[in-house]
């Protein structure tokens, strides 16, 4: 041993011991595994073999052996006990430790079992060094060996370092509470090692006195929200205390039956949809039954190790080991019953208080008294986490102070009233006192000793209830009642913030769980004990103030005052679980209905403005410069007042929908609160109407599937109607709403469905097609239910003549190519105008956006519209007047036809040509307008002249009227770049007889107009900055690109340490990042997680709105006006510029200290629980290796909803790719392959 230890010297001090999982040994007898049947016989056997020893029947114990074949100990364990007799103690820990041969690997009870196994052989090391003399090996297995594994427990290093002055042996027994003799060592070891080693003393005795404490176990109850996500069931009779141990594994339950249960409790992190969630696992480890009468005492030790127990009959105290469940030593108190007992911080006292006068202060380790007080009758005891203050309720009326260090004590407070219990908060700053008759609790300051608030509403008769304080910060008081409610108070103004229910009976004890200070646990008399919930994403994600995310933690409903309202809830929930749920139907229908109403709605007031105007216009005459006038303030000023929607309510209502949910369901915008909000609603309302009713051409459907998307996302936060769980990227009821938009604008619900899916997704669960298709079908049924709305449709039923499979084919090829050029010349001529624009306002110096930009920009199209539009008759029409008029199956009737020209061919020539112009014009304007109705309009008037002309040049089977449906459909679908739009005509026109010759022009379209340019909507996505949600890429180029080539460095990285001051330094200098990477460390990089730059926004002004000091903090030069308008607010919840806020509390967040800026992030999960200034953590980003090809990076990135996607190897970050900043340089690179 020397020899080793001299190599020992020479070398660096070893790393602390690591303890892997115990891999699954082989059976007892040495042999392989046998079947179960025979494995099962042999491990009775050893349990009879066992308890035949232990009851020493030796010679029955033998004559099993030799019959069974069994042995009582496992070779590696034989082999364990014979190297502790030989004090072969290096040996003995590596079969411990597991670190020898695989082969010879002793299997323990669990990882802390063999902690203790290895300090109680590194100790015995350590006592045979001091025995033999040889102090430096014995200084070198303390400082190298002993306290790396002693770490957690600063009362064993106390106790060794003790021994070193130690003179002789019996010294040392004396001090040490450890195994002396080496036949106590073995029993301990015994205890530690796995029953597959050796059968545990007694194990059979416990066996069967298990049987007969059986009771059902726990059971186990869905996460409600406001309600509880566990009951526990396992005691026969009342609850009468609970204890949580520090480290928050274990939870202790007494009950009055006597039987105290430890729980061990196990949190898992679980995604749902897109959100994370921490779900509660509770087992029921050890039911410990050894008191007489009723267990209404529970301590657990500050290392967590230890339990002690008493009950209120009782006069002993028991030490419970955790691991092994059985009872270490019994402590009897000189005064009579025990009233309570706590540990002191040091870990190895303890102090216990008696109703017969005397206060006790014991040794825990080595089982004496340390110092008793006496003359007063204790009721209740609780020490200050910090110090060695012990405070005392003394026979109701009085509360001392005793100092364990200096053993004196001092009165604290007296009262008139009677005082039931103490409790005092995690920090040390606060003491809960429980007055009975008044039924109200106080909490008092310590250090000041004055009042800090009351709170009253429980009912407290006839039992002692224990309350406690809740929250990380303890910024709340819970207690329960008599009438089995719990009542949660807000610590500071002692207002009610909530009456929770789950008990039936007594609400005997609440406590809080040390770890997740959000969770508390409950026991009451209906032989329960609860645990309650805690806050997810989406409770953090819809709070707006602290009150509102305390109220979403808690959970309240109005209905649950009342067995009705209960009833209720739980059925609605239920309905919600369910596959294809009824409230899913129910919202379907609802929004399908308010479509059809809202779009008979719309149609109704843009109809009235048009019969305004054309009355006015007629009353000064149809073409006098009076009308000219009026025609032209008509325009402008309805354009104007539309684009102040824009400026004045919301931006966001501003151009074409369809880009904007585009870039929704990619997940461009991080707060869909902007793009979806009331405000967006009401001026995306209004300035459509506007725009619809001047004389610009301009379409609806854009717009209204924004409406309709804005409506459906409202509804979504209706308490009936909410998805919990799902997080912010469930969009499935928003797809449905934007079919649905469709559909209310023309009529058609199947193609509705397939065009918002075309425009909108890059990627679609198909499993969600019928919630738009049901919703839609809704839509078409109350449209038709409604009498006054059966000529309010897009097109009049058409009565073409049968299509014939012949030459006229050809014919629709052809037309199918020449609207494809022209709708491809549409989308050039609008970059062109874009281009022409740009110029235009810089040259006024307009080119940051302002009101007067808006102004500029819309006044000028609405000139040129006016003056284009009021000389020609026909450019007047509405275009749903003229698309009717080109489909009737009849000679051009009306009269503007000829008002230039006796040929009707020339006038429709002049009107394809000024609606192109007309209609680029608005492309990109800053208000709210669709461009599919004008394609529309275009597409029709190009068929209709191509139909006519063929009637002169040829005759052909079709009618001009049939070419003008075909003309719209190709010139439709060749803009949009979508085959979904035949499926719309085909609803529309009721021809699905010329079905062949529609979807082979479009096609034809399509191709054309592919390769000339990318669809109008990719176009306007680019000119709102939205390059990464544009489909003008292909596989067959996307493919050949590696991601390593394409990924930019990251610019800056966040991990755990990282601080406010450096995050809002971040948001400051890099503008452009959406999305932080956080890692273990800025050396290593191992991904972890990522941080939306909008949540990120939102933690820190929560942080500065709730921690600001005596001047306001929100002014801080280095936060952005961002941040400011999001602080004021959390500050101002009622819109008031008001200085100061009510004095809430607020949940997990009241620090022991004023934090600054130069405190750490508050994470999320999995790093923290959520709290109201917590920062959600997204804890998978997309990612990739680098050697994946860009079309994989591009639809990775489409699944995830995400506008970028990290590159990592080996775990390790790499880089990120920017879809926008890859495709920019793709475009730079290569020719682009539009056609797809």
């Amino acid at each position: 041993m020397r020899a080793s230890d001299d190599a020992k010297r020479k070398r660096s001090p070893p790393p602390p011991p690591t303890l892997p999982p115990s891999p699954p040994s082989p059976s007892v007898d040495g042999s392989t595994d046998p079947n179960p049947p025979q494995r099962k016989r042999n491990k009775w056997a050893r349990l009879l073999l066992r308890e035949l020893y232990d009851l020493g029947f030796n010679d029955a114990a033998a004559a099993l052996e030799r019959e069974a074949c069994v042995q009582l100990r496992s070779s590696v364990m034989k082999k364990l006990q014979n190297l502790v007799a030989s004090r072969q103690w290096d040996e003995a820990l590596q079969l411990v430790m597991k670190t020898g041969d695989e082969r010879e690997q002793l299997q323990m009870k669990s990882t802390l079992a063999a902690r203790e196994a290895a300090l109680l052989l590194l100790q015995r090391k350590f006592i045979d060094f001091l025995l033999l003399k040889q102090l430096p090996e014995a200084l070198r297995t303390f400082q190298e060996e002993i306290l790396p594994l002693c770490e957690p427990s600063e009362a064993e290093v106390k106790q060794l370092a003790e021994l070193l002055l130690c003179r002789d042996a019996d010294e040392m027994k004396q001090r040490t509470s450890r195994p002396w003799q080496d036949d106590e060592l073995q029993l301990k070891l015994e205890e530690l090692v796995s029953p597959e080693e050796i059968i545990p003393e007694g194990a059979l005795r416990r066996i069967v006195q298990d049987v007969e404490l059986q009771t059902p176990p726990p059971m186990m109850m869905g996460q409600v929200a406001g309600d509880c996500v566990e009951v526990l069931t396992s005691h026969k009779n009342d609850v009468w205390e609970l204890a949580f141990s520090p480290d928050g594994e274990m939870l202790a339950s007494a009950s009055s039956d006597g039987s105290v249960v430890l729980w061990e409790i196990k949190w898992k992190e679980e995604a749902v949809g897109f959100s994370l969630t921490m779900e509660l696992k509770t087992e029921a480890l050890h039911v410990l039954q050894s008191l007489e009468g009723p267990a209404d005492c529970l301590a657990w030790s500050p290392d967590s190790r230890f339990l002690l127990s008493s009950g209120s009959r009782s006069s002993t105290i028991q030490l419970w080991d955790r691991t092994s469940g059985l009872c270490e030593k019994r402590f009897q108190h000189p005064g009579g019953v025990v009233t309570k007992m706590q540990w002191l911080s040091c870990g190895d006292q303890f102090v216990s208080g008696s109703a017969d006068k005397s206060l006790v202060l014991w040794n825990a380790n080595e089982n004496s008294i340390a110092y008793q007080w006496s003359g007063r009758r204790v009721l209740d005891v609780v020490v200050h986490p910090h110090d060695s203050k012990v405070f005392v309720l003394i026979s109701g009326y009085e509360i001392r102070v005793y100092d364990v260090a200096h053993k004196s004590d001092e009165l604290f407070i007296e009262a008139d009233n009677v005082m039931s219990c103490l409790t005092i908060s995690p920090s040390g700053k606060f003491l809960l006192v429980n007055f009975v008759k008044q039924e109200q609790l106080t909490c008092i300051e310590i250090a000041t000793g004055s009042v800090v608030a009351k709170y009253h509403g429980i009912r407290e008769q006839r039992y002692v209830l224990r309350p406690c304080f809740i929250g990380a910060h303890s910024e709340l008081v819970a207690s329960g009642s008599e009438d089995g409610k719990i009542y949660v108070w807000q610590r500071d103004n002692g207002k009610l913030a909530a009456e929770l229910d789950g008990h039936s009976s007594v609400v005997n004890v609440v406590v809080r769980h040390p770890v997740h200070a959000s969770v508390m646990a409950s026991a009451s008399d209906d032989k329960t004990d609860s645990t309650a919930m805690q806050a997810t994403y989406d409770t953090w994600q819809r709070a707006y103030s602290v009150e509102h995310f305390n109220k979403l933690c808690r959970g309240e409903r109005r209905m649950q005052n009342n067995a009705v309202g209960r009833l209720c809830l739980r059925s609605l929930r239920l309905f919600k679980q369910l596959p294809n749920s009824p409230v899913t139907w129910l919202y379907l229908m609802i929004l399908g209905s308010l479509a059809a109403v809202y779009g008979l709605l719309f149609d109704g007031w843009v109809r009235a403005l048009l019969e305004l105007r054309d009355h006015i216009i007629k009353s000064a005459g149809e073409y006098s410069f009076g009308a000219f006038i009026i025609w032209t303030m008509w325009c402008v000023g309805f354009g104007m007042l539309a684009t102040c929607c824009g400026y004045y309510i919301s931006p966001a209502s501003d151009g074409s929908g369809i880009p904007t949910m585009r870039g929704l369901f990619a997940g461009v915008f991080q707060n869909p609160g902007d793009t979806l909000s009331f405000r967006t609603l009401v001026a995306r309302s209004i300035g459509t109407v506007l725009s619809s009713a001047s004389a610009l051409s301009v379409g609806r459907s854009g717009p209204f599937t924004h409406i309709m998307a804005i409506i459906g996302y409202l509804m979504g936060k209706i308490s009936i109607f909410q998805r919990v769980n799902y997080g912010q990227q469930n969009y499935n009821f928003i797809r449905a709403a934007v079919a649905c938009g469709v559909t209310a604008s023309f009529g058609s619900p199947l193609g509705g469905v397939l065009f918002g899916i075309e425009v909108t997704a890059k990627y679609y669960e198909i499993k969600c097609l019928w919630e738009g298709i049901i919703c839609s079908s809704f839509c078409i049924l109350v449209f038709n239910i409604i009498t006054f709305t059966k000529s309010e449709v897009l097109f009049e039923r058409t009565k073409f003549t049968g299509f014939d499979m012949d030459e006229e084919i050809f014919a629709f090829v052809l037309l199918g190519i020449i609207t494809g050029i022209g709708a491809g010349l549409y989308c050039k001529m609008a970059l062109v105008l874009r281009r022409i624009q740009a110029r235009l306002l810089e040259r006024f110096r307009l080119t940051k956006p302002s009101i007067q930009r808006r102004i500029f920009h819309v006044v000028s199209i609405c000139l040129t519209t006016a003056l284009i539009s009021f000389p020609f008759g026909i450019m007047r029409i509405p275009d749903r007047v003229m698309i009717n008029e080109l489909f009737r199956d009849q000679t051009l009737s009306f009269p503007q036809w000829t008002q230039f020209s006796d040929s009707k061919h020339v006038t429709l020539v002049i009107y394809i040509v000024l609606k192109l112009f007309i209609s680029i014009l608005p492309c990109g304007a800053p208000l709210s307008c669709g461009v599919f109705g004008p394609l529309f309009t275009m597409g029709a008037a190009v068929g209709r002249y191509y139909g006519e002309t063929l009637m002169e040049l040829w005759s052909p089977h079709q009618s001009p009227a049939t070419y003008a449906v075909v003309g719209a459909a190709c010139f439709a679908a060749s803009a949009t770049q979508t085959v979904s739009t035949a499926v719309i005509f085909f609803e529309l026109t009721g021809q699905l007889s010329h079905m062949v010759p529609v979807m082979v022009a479009c096609i034809a379209a399509y191709f054309v107009s592919g390769i000339i340019t990318p669809s109008i909507y990719d176009i306007l996505a680019s000119w709102a900055g939205m390059n990464s949600v544009c489909y003008d890429f292909n596989e067959h180029v996307l493919s050949q690109k590696a991601a390593k080539d394409y990924m930019a460095t990251v610019p800056v990285i966040f991990t755990r340490d990282t601080t406010y001051e450096e995050a809002i330094q971040a948001l400051n200098t890099f503008k452009k990042e959406e999305y932080f990477p956080v890692c273990d460390n800025a050396e290593n990089k191992l991904l972890m997680g990522c941080l939306r730059r909008y949540d990120l926004e939102v933690g820190i002004a929560r942080f500065l709105a709730v921690h600001r000091s005596g001047k306001e903090e929100s002014k801080n030069a280095q936060v952005s006006t961002k941040i400011q308008n999001l602080i004021s607010q959390v500050l101002d919840i009622d819109k008031k510029k008001s200085a100061t806020v009510d004095n809430v509390s607020l949940l997990n967040f009241q620090p022991k200290e004023t934090p600054t800026t130069s405190s750490m992030l508050e994470l999320g999960p999995p790093f923290d629980e959520y709290e109201f200034t917590s920062i959600p953590v997204e804890s998978y980003p997309p990612q990739v290796g680098e050697d994946v090809n860009l079309y994989r990076v591009h639809k990775l990135a489409s699944i995830s909803s995400w506008t970028q996607v990290y590159v990592v190897k080996f775990g390790k970050l790499q880089g990120v790719i920017h879809l926008d900043s890859s495709l920019t340089k793709l475009r730079k690179e290569d020719v682009p392959i539009r056609f797809s």
